[in-house]
Formats: structure tokens, sequence, C-alpha cells
């Protein structure tokens, strides 16, 4: 009988101990898989987390973005190549199926990248529960893509002013962070290569990787990170970026 209780006791032990291990390497994997930022406009997904939109293509690459219009953007270049398409549920902070979500569209909850807000609902309840408090109307993945590219040129031009007003921004932080006394006044060269330099518009060639070199650093410039704001960083990447030619 003592014999049985131990073998009990031990296996029960060995399972729990093992189901913690999977456990453990499944957020693991997906903490290495969860990018930092938008591929498109930069913006933090953390920040951004409750409108992030998560496609996989055919040939099994993942994007994730902060919002469905930067996810519009990849469906307009690459629409038969989507296999699965993913929002976060605003109540639950989950991923699930674009296509089996709740869309509420235009209530007073701030839009990301859009004037028109598109928040997402896996439960039909908690899209009424919202739409009560915060009004719009309730509908389809369709509804919502389609009225993202329907507003694609508006919502364009109202971010355009957005991040003029923010690169304008992004040119005194820069300076207040010091970043001047290398790369020279207004980020146009120095001890350290200019922001319009062809060699440097060549190598940072989207915001992401101007992000990547602030906050970890290179050779002879050390990361900035844990010493600037998310703010601050995505003003001043805004001006450096800013400093491209335009096309």
């Amino acid at each position: 009988m003592r014999r049985n209780k131990n073998f009990y006791l031990i296996t029960t032990g060995f399972i729990i101990l093992w189901f913690y291990f999977l456990l453990g390497l499944c957020f693991d994997t997906n903490a290495k898989e969860e990018p930092q930022w938008c591929p498109l406009c930069g913006m933090n997904l953390k920040m951004y987390h409750q409108t992030s939109n998560r496609l996989t293509f055919s040939d099994e690459t993942k994007v994730q973005t902060c919002s469905i219009f930067c996810a519009a953007q990849f469906y307009e270049k690459r629409p038969t190549e989507i296999e699965r398409w993913e929002v976060v549920d605003y109540a639950t902070k989950m991923f699930m199926d674009a296509k089996k979500a709740h869309w509420l569209i235009g209530s007073d909850i701030p839009g990301v990248m859009a004037a028109v807000s598109k928040i997402t609902f896996l439960s039909v309840e908690d899209a009424k529960k919202y739409q009560k408090k915060h009004g719009g109307t309730i509908g389809t993945f369709d509804d919502a893509l389609n009225r993202t590219l329907f507003d694609m040129g508006s919502d364009r031009k109202m971010i355009m002013a957005r991040v003029a007003e923010r690169s304008k921004m992004g040119k005194d932080l820069a300076g207040k962070h010091g970043c001047y006394k290398c790369h020279g006044e207004e980020g146009k060269g120095g001890s350290a290569s200019g922001w319009d330099n062809s060699e440097f518009l060549k190598k940072m060639d989207n915001r992401v990787k101007i992000k990547e070199v602030i906050t970890k650093g290179v050779p002879g410039m050390a990361g900035y990170e844990g010493k600037m704001d998310e703010k601050d960083l995505h003003s001043i990447t805004l001006y450096i970026w800013s400093l491209r030619p335009m096309k």
C-alpha cells in the first residue's frame, strides 16, 4: 500500500514538472517570436497590443502590425498569400482569428493609425457592452477591412501631418539626448556619420532598424535602452527618417 502511494506521488510529481517544463518552452518561444515594433510605422507593439494584427503567409513567414491600417498595406501587396489573419480580443488581450471576431467600428475609443476606430472581440456580448458605452457599430472582418481600404487615402494624410509634427519634436529631442555631439548639428554629420549620408540611408532602410541601433547601440556608440522613453525614441526615429530624400 505504501509502495503504491509512493509510486503515485512520484508519478504525479514527474507529470507536474514535465507540464511546467513544456509550458516554459512555449512561453520562451513566444517571447522570442514576439516583435517589438510595427515593421511599417515603427510603433511599439506592446503599447498597441490590443489593436495588433498578425498575418501568416503561405511561405510560413509572419508579420505583426500595430493596427489593421498597417496590416491592410500588406494585404494590398500580397492579398492571395495570407493564410491566417489574427487580431487581439480587446477584452482578454489574446490573439484570435480575425474572421471570427466581432468588430466594433467607429466607437469613441481612439483609432490607431486611422480616424475611425476598429477594435475586436471574441465575444459578441463584450462587443455589445463596449458598444453601449462607446458607440459605434458591430460588424465583420470584411466590414472592417473594406472601411480601412476605403479610408486609406484620408488616413495617410492625417498620419503624415502627425508624423511631421512628431519629427519636429524629434529634432529637438535628438539635441537634448546628445545625438548631435557625434552626428553633427541636425544630424548632418560629424565624428559619426550623418543621418542623410547615402551609406547610412542604405543600411537604415526602415524605422525598426533605426530604433534597434538607437536602443542597442553599435561599435563606438552606446545604446539608449532604458535611458530614453518610447515617445522620445519614436520622435527621434521619425526625425531621422524625415531626412531621407523624397521619392
